[in-house]
């Protein structure tokens, strides 16, 4: 039997959305991620490099119920929802829904939950927004996810242009702003993330880059998203900072409302 080969993650897409146009800036909230009632999660002799111990492909389910993973039958671990794969059409190229980059794709990023809003480039008419690859609950890094189905409920609007600096995808939520960088080694991905971040901090604030940089050092986290080594995509990292050390700075979602 010939087997199948790696077709990246599955998204619900694309979604034209009315008056976005390339320049543009889609910002879309998440309202609701609800999970599905059982969920999946996967030993690959590919993944983490870990052939010598899983020589086997095993998928793992776990059922959800009332908010509860129920891992064994002992363990009970709360639900937190996401979107693992979220983003916009490039204007030149194909790509798989499995990879990431400037468009979004595939982020898994944990800050992509109920209550946080994405900033993801216009770059051909209609955005076409697709998402999917939810997880009922992802750990830093990614080193396992419990994949599921989900109702999702976004709102989108369209922002017109970019605001002030922004090269690559990123989230407010109601507790930080989160900069989010992918490329490969990891390490490029940490600076594209902190990079970004000190635009942001500095367009907010109207601060030197270098007093951003000092700020951002000492209070944000630097995180993986997606750092699954053995399957040829970019890395993602994000570098989050809290709202509370920028009192009175604009959002830009305050901005463009």
């Amino acid at each position: 039997m010939q087997a199948r080969g790696w077709i990246g993650n599955p998204v619900t897409g694309p979604i034209f959305i009315d008056d976005a146009q390339p320049g543009d800036t889609l910002l879309v909230h998440i309202d609701d991620v609800n999970c599905d009632t059982i969920g999946f999660t996967t030993n690959w002799p590919r993944l983490m490099h870990m052939a010598d111990w899983f020589p086997e492909s095993e998928t793992v389910l776990m059922p959800i119920i009332d908010g509860l993973i129920h891992f064994d039958e002992d363990i009970r671990i709360p639900v937190r929802p996401m979107i693992g794969t979220i983003g916009t059409a490039p204007a030149r190229e194909a790509l798989s829904t499995g990879t990431s980059g400037r468009h979004g794709g595939n982020l898994d990023v944990p800050e992509l939950r109920a209550g946080s809003v994405l900033y993801l480039p216009v770059e051909v008419p209609g955005a076409l927004l697709a998402l999917g690859d939810c997880h009922a609950i992802q750990n830093d890094g990614e080193t396992r996810a419990l994949e599921m189905r989900a109702q999702v409920t976004v709102t989108v609007t369209v922002r017109p242009g970019r605001p002030d600096g922004m090269h690559w995808p990123r989230i407010e939520t109601p507790e930080a702003l989160v900069t989010i960088g992918c490329d490969r080694p990891l390490e490029e991905a940490l600076v594209t993330a902190v990079r970004e971040m000190v635009i942001w901090v500095e367009s907010l604030t109207g601060w030197t880059k270098a007093k951003a940089l000092n700020l951002i050092g000492l209070v944000a986290d630097c995180r993986p998203g997606q750092a699954i080594p053995g399957i040829g995509i970019p890395y993602t990292m994000r570098c989050i900072m809290p709202r509370a050390y920028l009192a009175g700075a604009v959002s830009e979602q305050e901005k463009s409302t």
